[in-house]
């Protein structure tokens, strides 16, 4: 069966990445023949990080694989024990495919290499929903429309397809897993200028797609918000996800003119932010999908970037470009985000923990641009809490207990923890010790071992604190012979408060992320214990 349907999409957008870097003017350099992860012998560098979702963790061990236009394989290689890869391509136009047991199959077509250093390349292959279905992308065919007809887009960027922004950039994908019935394509994200993310990364086109379908066809125009702005030279970004979770990404040069210029007024960019986020989960951004995660196999990684506007702007600005930096001089661009945004998310691939990363806002019209102030971001490690005590399913636990845990690692330059002793076992409303599921207060239990909370104790990675330390309990003792939880929240803190890595975080007390958990806080897999008391 075949399904036609035309869906208006949100999509994101965001400007061509730009190349920043000059040629090194060596000419191409042989890698060893033992780095696989060198791949090509060109004279440009791609630096490529193929992670297994956006903020995920990188996919060490992957076959690549290296197309030129016409289709023939000029080079081959694999990504290393870090999931890293580099190009090494003359400028032209490029095919990547990713092959990796366990691993659905992932594509992209119309890579763009220029001359000198390019910007990274952050490329997704994602698990398998199952082995035992077909490994191999959608076929995916795209064209632009002219009142009723379907028209092929060039691949050339100098014969590119051009669009008023006023009228948008009119599409028609069709995406087809016939040659394998068993898969039906199952997303389809559509965006100009950047790879469109999904979930907390940005606008995402869900399709319910009926499984029974092995080709689907829709319809939509980027116009207005699903612009951000973009003008000029750009490219249209297609993805598409079949249900085995097969990734084909293709690239479009394209022409978005400004027919209708924004002359809004701007002043300056005030309270620019970077807040690196490292959750020690599996994050499920959106369901049913759920990154593996980085820096391991139990975190996800990514930042958080935010700004605001001073006084005196008029009207409300064409755009926002994020640009970032590795060394905080030579910047290239993110993407672009609506005038009216404040917000944005960095879940690229090439984010690493304790590596250093910069970036700046610049917010423009047609005629007018402004820079915010350089800021940067360090992400922290991940980290997880084991042994708490009481022990889970324990009996005859003092009333008066003792609670302790121990962390897989310190982590940052000072950590905090907030400990609640609930009546929950017995779904009693009773905050017993720690008022944060009941009421939302983050500060009555909140203990940090920077020398502020004398009560918390530590040596080396064990910390314990006594029950009722602050005189803040219902009650100075646990009842006797009654069930309780024992939760700890826990996240670690840059010095300069630019950084949080959060290992177990139930209620929100450190970080409201928007992920679905029992109680909506970020980090749901956390350890917690419950235990009964004895008569003492």
């Amino acid at each position: 069966m075949k399904s036609h349907r035309s869906l208006s999409l949100a999509l994101l957008t965001g400007l061509l990445l730009s190349a920043c870097g000059p040629s090194n003017g060596n000419g191409p350099t042989p890698p060893p023949a033992s780095d696989t992860s060198m791949i090509g012998t060109g004279s440009s560098t791609v630096a490529g990080y193929l992670a297994n979702a956006q903020a995920g963790k990188l996919v060490a061990g992957s076959a690549v694989t290296v197309e030129n236009a016409s289709g023939s394989v000029i080079a081959s290689g694999a990504t290393n024990a870090e999931g890293k890869f580099t190009l090494k391509l003359d400028p032209g136009v490029y095919n990547l495919s990713f092959k990796k047991d366990g691993y659905a199959a992932s594509r992209i077509e119309g890579l763009r290499v220029v001359s000198g250093t390019n910007p990274p390349l952050n490329a997704i292959e994602r698990l398998a929903f199952a082995t035992t279905l077909p490994i191999a992308v959608p076929k995916l065919d795209v064209k632009y429309l002219q009142g009723a007809d379907a028209v092929d887009f060039s691949n050339d960027p100098a014969k590119a397809a051009q669009f008023n922004a006023s009228a948008g950039v009119p599409v028609q994908i069709t995406a087809s897993t016939a040659g394998n019935p068993a898969t039906s394509p199952n997303l389809i994200y559509a965006g100009l200028g950047g790879v469109p993310g999904s979930g907390a990364f940005g606008t995402r086109v869900l399709v319910n797609n009926d499984p029974k379908n092995t080709e689907l066809k829709t319809t939509a125009t980027l116009t207005g918000a699903n612009l951000r702005g973009v003008r000029g030279p750009t490219e249209l970004y297609i993805v598409v996800y079949d249900s085995n979770d097969n990734r084909i990404e293709r690239r479009i040069p394209i022409v978005v003119n400004d027919d209708k210029p924004n002359d809004a007024t701007l002043t300056s960019v005030g309270d620019p932010k970077a807040m690196a986020v490292t959750l020690a989960q599996r994050s499920g951004f959106y369901s049913p999908i759920q990154p593996t995660g980085a820096p391991d196999d139990i975190s996800t990684l990514f930042v958080d970037l935010s700004w605001n506007y001073t006084s005196g702007l008029g009207g409300t600005p064409l755009g926002v470009r994020v640009w970032t930096s590795d060394d905080g001089n030579t910047f290239r661009l993110l993407k672009t985000v609506n005038g009216s945004d404040k917000t944005a998310r960095d879940g690229s691939g090439s984010l690493e923990v304790g590596k250093k990363v910069y970036y700046q806002f610049e917010v423009y019209s047609s005629t007018q641009s402004v820079r915010s102030d350089v800021v940067s971001t360090t992400p922290l490690d991940s980290f997880t809490l084991t042994n708490l005590k009481p022990a889970n399913n324990s009996r005859g636990a003092s009333r008066t207990p003792t609670l302790s845990w121990d962390v897989s690692k310190k982590v940052g330059d000072y950590r905090k923890f907030y400990v609640m002793v609930n009546d929950y076992p017995q779904q009693s409303s009773d905050c017993f010790w720690g008022n944060l599921l009941c009421t939302g207060d983050t500060k009555d239990n909140m203990f940090s071992d920077d020398g502020s909370a004398p009560a918390l104790k530590n040596t080396d990675n064990s910390y314990s604190i006594a029950f009722n330390a602050n005189g803040k309990a219902l009650l100075p003792a646990l009842e006797s012979n009654h069930a309780y939880t024992l939760d700890i929240s826990a996240a670690a803190f840059s010095k300069d408060g630019n950084a949080i890595s959060i290992a177990h975080d139930y209620f929100s007390a450190f970080y409201a992320a928007p992920t679905g958990c029992n109680f909506g806080g970020p980090v749901c897999q956390g350890e917690v214990s419950n235990f009964t008391t004895g008569d003492k």
